[in-house]
């Protein structure tokens, strides 16, 4: 995927997803320890802090320990730290430091600090996803190199399953030649009746100059279990197989069974300044070439500078024991401003 080919697919997905999605009627109560009622709309509770938009003050960022009660006539889905969820609405009667879950069987007494994550449960499509789009530019004169990086996060969940499109793609300018990698990434993970497991199925597609990739597609699918899920912190690990075709320079197209591990790790911190750190590395031991050995890796540290701007730092890492080209390793690390939409 070319540079330009990357650019199409971003600026289409922006023109797609930038409609104005009907909100909900302002008419949800957070209620303080310290007896402030706040009218507004419950937009998601995350990471130990629940953003509230209201029509006088905009979106407010609420620590979760300091509400005391919470009102709202919608349903959300509410996830708890030992990966319990629940589909429905709270209750009116339950106390401080306590939240009354009401579903199809019945109601569920839920202690406030075990509520992990809060997601209105959107009628429409469009309201359920979520954009996130960076960008950056590096030139160094003494060496003479540009590095231009995008990168884009598209994500959709629903009561079963969460969908997440990632895509990068990097074009490094010398006085020599110019090189470009991208990679696409397809995933979907869909909750299993235990709480903690999830099937996972994911695609991707990536090229890389500098390790002597044309192309390279897989498709795979295995298990996946949270590890650590709370209010600061989240690590998740799957395992399963992948088909990979891929096309090398000089070794022509062909086909492999490769193990897939990977895990991810994430972690916030919302007082001053936020920030949020995500993580994610895979190893791709191959099952029908002998000795070979893949792994990937990717970084993003994202600093919140106003609502919805973020000063963006990203990496990545690529790494093929048989690489065709002189380098077996491909890394690359560049900082941008991003926008969550």
């Amino acid at each position: 995927m070319t540079l330009k080919n990357t650019l199409t697919l971003i600026l289409c997905l922006c023109c797609c997803l930038n409609l104005h999605a009907q909100a909900q009627r302002k008419t949800d109560v957070v209620t303080l320890y310290n007896g402030d009622r706040i009218t507004g709309e419950v937009k998601s509770l995350n990471a130990g802090i629940l953003r509230f938009s209201t029509d006088a003050m905009g979106t407010l960022r609420v620590e979760w320990q300091e509400i005391a009660k919470l009102e709202s006539i919608y349903h959300y889905d509410i996830r708890l730290s030992d990966g319990t969820r629940y589909f429905g609405s709270f209750e009116h009667d339950a106390g401080p430091g306590q939240l009354t879950v009401k579903d199809i069987y019945g109601e569920h007494a839920v202690d406030w600090l075990q509520v992990v994550e809060i997601r209105p449960i959107e009628e429409k499509l469009l309201d359920r996803i979520d954009v996130y789009l960076s960008a950056g530019y590096s030139f160094d004169k003494a060496s003479s190199v540009t590095q231009t990086t995008f990168n884009t996060v598209v994500s959709y969940e629903n009561e079963n399953s969460q969908n997440e499109l990632t895509a990068r793609s990097t074009l490094t300018d010398t006085d020599d030649e110019t090189t470009s990698s991208a990679r696409v990434n397809l995933g979907r993970n869909v909750w299993t009746d235990r709480s903690q497991l999830f099937t996972a199925s994911f695609g991707n597609y990536e090229t890389n100059d500098e390790l002597g990739v044309d192309h390279r597609f897989a498709v795979g699918a295995g298990l996946g279990r949270y590890f650590i899920d709370n209010h600061k912190t989240r690590l998740t690990g799957a395992a399963g197989l992948q088909l990979i075709t891929e096309n090398l320079e000089g070794d022509g197209e062909q086909q492999n069974v490769e193990l897939f591990l990977s895990t991810r790790f994430r972690t916030w911190r919302f007082n001053t300044p936020e920030l949020e750190v995500d993580t994610t590395l895979n190893l791709y031991p191959s099952i029908t070439e002998s000795g070979r050995l893949r792994s990937s890796a990717d970084l993003r540290i994202r600093w919140e500078i106003i609502e919805d701007l973020f000063l963006d730092f990203t990496g990545f890492g690529s790494f093929d024991n048989q690489s065709e080209s002189d380098d077996d390793f491909d890394y690359g690390l560049t900082t941008g401003l991003g926008w969550e939409y």
